[in-house]
């Protein structure tokens, strides 16, 4: 893994008490060897800037740490959310989406995002991130495990397999992935529901 890039678009709660996953995720990348640049985006304008030198820098995973629901990420400055839709778009300039994105909020892998992305021309391989609210430390510790897996490993789905089968088992089962699928053109669910993929169908 080359490099990882973290937006982290808390609120001003946050930052007080100190509850900011980015930077937490930025010093523990520095621990296992990953280059991780950091970026605190505290409104839409900062925020996009972000994801466009994320993507111009061609980042294997770009991280972004927030608040979010089932529409989209909350916004730092408790002026309305980003929409799904919104976000997405950001996406969609001359250079490719990162391989990984990592969605460090509730609801971050939510399957609103997953059909967003499905409807684009450009999207990230896999989307990673809880599918409810979770705790503050949950997260930490799951993107600990993601780290450390994904640094011994090479980035496919195989290897995700196995650090998300550990991070449900260690943190909580409520974490997974949608995993893009060329052939069928629509992101696939992992974990298994009833041994087979859920999948997040193209309209």
């Amino acid at each position: 893994m080359s490099a990882v890039h973290i937006i982290d678009c808390h609120n001003a709660n946050d930052y007080f008490a100190d509850r900011a996953d980015g930077p937490i995720t930025q010093k523990m990348l520095k621990t296992v060897n990953i280059r991780a640049e950091l970026h605190i985006a505290l409104d839409r304008k900062h925020f996009r800037e972000a994801v466009v030198q994320a993507n111009k820098a061609k980042c294997d995973v770009l991280h972004i740490a927030g608040h979010g629901n089932g529409d989209g990420i909350a916004s730092s400055s408790g002026r309305g959310s980003l929409l799904w839709a919104d976000f997405v778009e950001m996406f969609q300039g001359s250079d490719p989406a990162p391989k990984i994105l990592v969605m460090s909020m509730c609801c971050g892998a939510s399957y609103a995002l997953g059909r967003a992305f499905s409807r684009s021309a450009k999207r990230p391989t896999l989307i990673i991130g809880s599918s409810d609210a979770r705790y503050f430390d949950d997260y930490v510790a799951a993107w600990a495990l993601l780290y450390r897996g994904l640094n011994c490993k090479d980035i496919d789905i195989e290897a995700m397999q196995q650090v998300l089968d550990e991070i449900c088992a260690v943190v909580h089962g409520n974490f997974r992935y949608l995993g893009w699928d060329e052939e069928r053109e629509r992101y696939l669910l992992y974990p298994r529901r009833k041994d087979r993929f859920n999948v997040v169908e193209r309209e």
